[in-house]
């Protein structure tokens, strides 16, 4: 059995990493031996399946040993896996029954309606995921901080380069200072850009699976040389969360594929608009830029 689409649920993580539990698995995410980081990792990106799987299925799901699973059960100072399962239930409790339904229908599709209506099903689910308010503050306060930045640098590589480019994109007509910093040359390249970020400045880095670590590394780098850094990422469990001042969740599962883009894309197009409207000086500035364009575009007769 795959893990449950559990992931979709951005409330479901906060409830989990917030816990007394959950702050212990994220300790072992950071100091943990490297069986228990990635046990730690599993947990945290789908708290659900743990709260509803035994102990074989996170174990083959996980890639990790039971009986390692049990040492670290242990470790978090659980009698055994029955009770850590339960105390990961009791943080998401009311969440179980409605992604276990969400589940059935995401199977029901793979199976029977094939791969397009599975992908899209999933797409669809995941964006609805991202309506809280928790999410709503934290793309309000990503916005208020591209606005009051000096510069903003916008970081991603791979498949997540393509969303930092539409990121980068969105911003760079409203406001100035907005610079691509994997545009062009690769690592060495995007590295000797970087370096002109300090203080006042504003790192905004995204990473999905499959996860670069170049993307750390540089927003680690900025981040001592004084700018303040936002993570774009799918999970508390990203590389990412260990060096950000500001993380911004987009869980991205997909039956399929490595991650979805479709959730960050959704964030970005959120951010875009609440920044848009945080200040009347961006809405004359978008009317000037219209009216630039339009001899430009094509018109129906």
């Amino acid at each position: 059995m795959s893990p449950s689409p559990s992931s979709w649920s951005a409330e479901a993580d906060r409830r989990f990493n917030s816990s007394p539990l959950g702050q212990k698995v994220l300790s072992l995410l950071k100091e943990g031996s490297p069986s228990q980081r990635g046990l730690s990792e599993f947990i945290l990106r789908d708290p659900i399946f743990v709260a509803t799987h035994g102990i074989e299925d996170v174990a083959k799901n996980s890639t990790i040993s039971a009986s390692t699973i049990s040492r670290y059960v242990r470790d978090l100072g659980l009698s055994g896996y029955a009770e850590f399962r339960a105390a990961v239930g009791e943080t998401v409790h009311a969440l179980i029954a409605p992604v276990n339904k969400l589940g059935a229908e995401l199977d029901k599709a793979s199976n029977g309606q094939g791969a397009a209506e599975a992908s899209l099903g999933n797409g669809l689910r995941s964006i609805e995921a991202l309506t809280d308010q928790e999410t709503a503050r934290t793309v309000r306060e990503v916005a208020q901080l591209i606005k009051n930045a000096r510069n903003v640098w916008v970081m991603g590589f791979g498949l997540s380069s393509h969303l930092a480019a539409m990121l980068t994109l969105g911003l760079q007509p409203y406001r100035d200072g907005v610079v691509n910093v994997v545009q062009y040359g690769g690592t060495e390249v995007a590295a000797g850009r970087l370096m002109s970020a300090g203080h006042g400045d504003l790192l905004i880095a995204l990473a999905f699976p499959r996860y670069s670590a170049d993307v750390t590394d540089l927003a680690n780098a900025a981040r001592r040389a004084g700018a303040d850094v936002v993570a774009l990422t799918d999970s508390i469990a990203s590389p990412l969360s260990a060096v950000t001042d500001t993380l911004l969740l987009a869980p991205a599962p997909h039956p399929l594929l490595p991650s979805s883009c479709l959730p960050a894309l959704a964030l970005i197009e959120a951010l875009v608009s609440e920044f848009l409207v945080s200040d009347p000086a961006h809405v004359e500035r978008a009317g000037r830029l219209a009216a630039a364009m339009a001899a430009y575009l094509s018109t129906t007769s």
